[in-house]
């Protein structure tokens, strides 16, 4: 794949072995691809507005467990995922167990989980790539839509646009009428069950129309005011 734009990976990994081989992967296969590395969540949420990456890789031991163990480390790998995934989506390579903490984002389209095992790599490599396919997409229909003069190109960005907003919103639309229909049946001012993975859904899938918003306002923008 030839990208026509400049587009950005950001690996997060204490792997310094697993980040060169992805590194040395992706430089020797794409064309106009920039891939920056940080060791930590942290230093990546300090450069991730300004480094704005199309893809974020990551790896789960780079986030910091708020406590020992599983139970300690599964709802911080959730919330760090949902914070990278505001951003731009986020493949994680994680141990075994952890995919169950992301099925909400996961199922919202917001991130992939890779489990970590000695051939994981190439398989989150090629999730990256198809996240970079999509993103390029994407970018060459907003283009089209910046440049349009007439309304057939304005038509099918209109088919684009519903496409890549349909989705989230039904399954926001879904999961709320679900959720308000066990309380209101229950009626006992309590979560029902099942009700906070709901709840995780729908911020998930807010996220990702806000991502997708994102990336079509810049796309558009960069072609009225192109780099000098």
């Amino acid at each position: 794949m030839i990208l026509t734009r400049e587009h950005t990976i950001l690996l997060v990994s204490d792997d310094a072995e697993l980040c060169d081989a992805a590194r040395r992967e992706f430089e020797a296969k794409e064309e106009g691809l920039r891939v920056a590395a940080v060791r930590t969540v942290e230093a990546a949420r300090r450069i991730v507005e300004d480094t704005a990456p199309t893809v974020i890789l990551l790896l789960e031991s780079s986030a910091t467990p708020e406590s020992e163990g599983p139970v300690g480390r599964m709802p911080r790998l959730n919330s760090v995922v949902s914070a990278l995934a505001v951003h731009a989506p986020v493949v994680v390579i994680g141990a075994r167990g952890l995919e169950s903490e992301l099925a909400s984002l996961v199922a919202a389209g917001a991130a992939d989980f890779v489990e970590r095992t000695g051939g994981c790599l190439p398989v989150a490599l090629e999730m990256v790539e198809r996240r970079l396919r999509r993103a390029q997409q994407v970018a060459s229909d907003a283009q089209q839509f910046a440049g349009a003069k007439n309304a057939l190109n304005g038509e099918a960005f209109g088919e684009i646009l519903r496409h890549e907003m349909n989705n989230p919103l039904t399954g926001i639309l879904g999961n709320a009428e679900l959720l308000l229909a066990e309380v209101r049946r229950k009626n006992d001012g309590r979560l029902p069950q099942g009700g906070q993975q709901r709840l995780e859904t729908i911020a998930a899938l807010a996220v990702r129309l806000r991502e997708t918003v994102r990336r079509l306002s810049q796309e558009c923008e960069s072609r009225r005011h192109p780099a000098q």
